[in-house]
């Protein structure tokens, strides 16, 4: 709902779990090689478990090599495996982590690795940034920890979390995807977070004592305004304000109040764009579009940026005609639909046998 780019700076996000996935099916096949089939893209491709060389280099492969590198427990048999889903890919709605989190409990599960819950989401993690994704841990933990209509406060420092309702009564959310395909290795992401990274270095240096940006509070903004090169102030002011947004918007959940929760939501995404700059013409595009709707309360930006959907929190139904001017003003402007979708919490990982 609301916390971007505030994970790796050890701060505050509040996700939800959607319903919708990737689906793994697997079994034991007493080899030394697992062998994967993505039923979607119609590709397969076997992993040597002596090597963790992979037959073919299809992209998706990589985090299941770099999954198996992760893992605290190596005593891992080989395994026939086959998965797919419903979750767009390149939307900035954490197919990445889906898969990297699906590999995980799968191998835990048939291998009675008996890893933790802690174990399960670092393992998650660890694999996506080895992968070159500098990223926190707010997709991993929500994916393992995700309830049906419940919101998770997270700590991203001490990975406490708080489940808060997600009475939305007459509200709904809906994802529209820009249909701007993108992989956060080929964006600005990583840069980001090294900005975020060098800041910290600065301040703890030269102005005050910080382990993370999540240590400043809104107050230190007027110190650090005069001390700061300007790049380096926007980025530090975007953070410190989202994690306040955060906060607020948990408030604003608690007492129902939507109007507040989508004002946030507006803000946010004015801090992505104008601040922290990982949105795109598109995405602004979108944002800019439901200002001017009443029933619409909130848009943002959601993912790492620069493509992806936004997230939209709607009074009631979006509306057909609504959703038929929006495609066609949009194709208009940049040649391509976008992709709706309403969307509803569920349930994070689970096994079936």
């Amino acid at each position: 709902m609301i916390g971007e780019h505030t994970d790796y700076n050890e701060g505050f996000v509040l996700p939800f779990a959607l319903e919708k996935g990737i689906w793994f099916a697997g079994s034991i096949n007493n080899t030394s090689v697992i062998s994967i089939k993505a039923k979607d893209a119609d590709e397969y491709t076997e992993i040597d478990l002596d090597t963790l060389q992979s037959q073919n280099d299809y992209s998706w492969a990589k985090y299941f090599i770099q999954v198996l590198l992760a893992l605290p427990n190596k005593n891992i048999r080989g395994v026939e495996i086959c998965f797919g889903g419903n979750l767009p890919i390149g939307a900035g709605i954490s197919s990445s982590s889906a898969i990297a989190c699906g590999f995980t409990y799968l191998l835990d599960k048939l291998n009675s690795l008996m890893l933790s819950p802690k174990e399960l989401v670092d393992t998650a993690v660890l694999a996506e940034q080895n992968h070159g994704v500098k990223g926190g841990i707010m997709d991993q933990f929500c994916i393992f920890n995700g309830k049906k209509d419940k919101a998770i406060l997270l700590d991203c420092r001490t990975d406490a979390a708080e489940l808060l309702p997600l009475e939305l009564k007459n509200h709904k959310f809906y994802l529209i995807n820009t249909n701007v395909k993108h992989h956060l290795l080929d964006t600005d992401y990583n840069n980001r977070r090294k900005q975020c990274d060098l800041a910290v270095s600065y301040i703890n240096q030269y102005i005050k004592p910080i382990s993370a940006l999540r240590d400043l509070q809104i107050t230190d903004l007027i110190e650090l305004q005069s001390k700061l090169d300007d790049d380096v102030f926007r980025i530090v002011s975007y953070v410190v304000q989202e994690n306040n947004r955060v906060l607020l918007a948990k408030e604003a959940l608690t007492n129902h109040n939507f109007t507040w929760l989508g004002t946030l939501m507006y803000e946010s995404h004015d801090g992505l764009s104008q601040m922290y700059r990982v949105s795109c013409d598109e995405l602004d595009w979108l944002v800019n579009y439901t200002f001017n709707h009443d029933h619409i309360l909130g848009a943002r930006m959601m993912g790492g940026g620069f493509g992806g959907c936004t997230i939209n929190l709607v009074n009631g139904d979006l509306g057909e005609n609504f959703q038929e001017k929006l495609k066609s003003l949009y194709f208009k402007e940049f040649g391509k639909l976008p992709d709706i979708f309403e969307i509803s919490s569920a349930d994070g990982i689970l096994a079936m046998n």
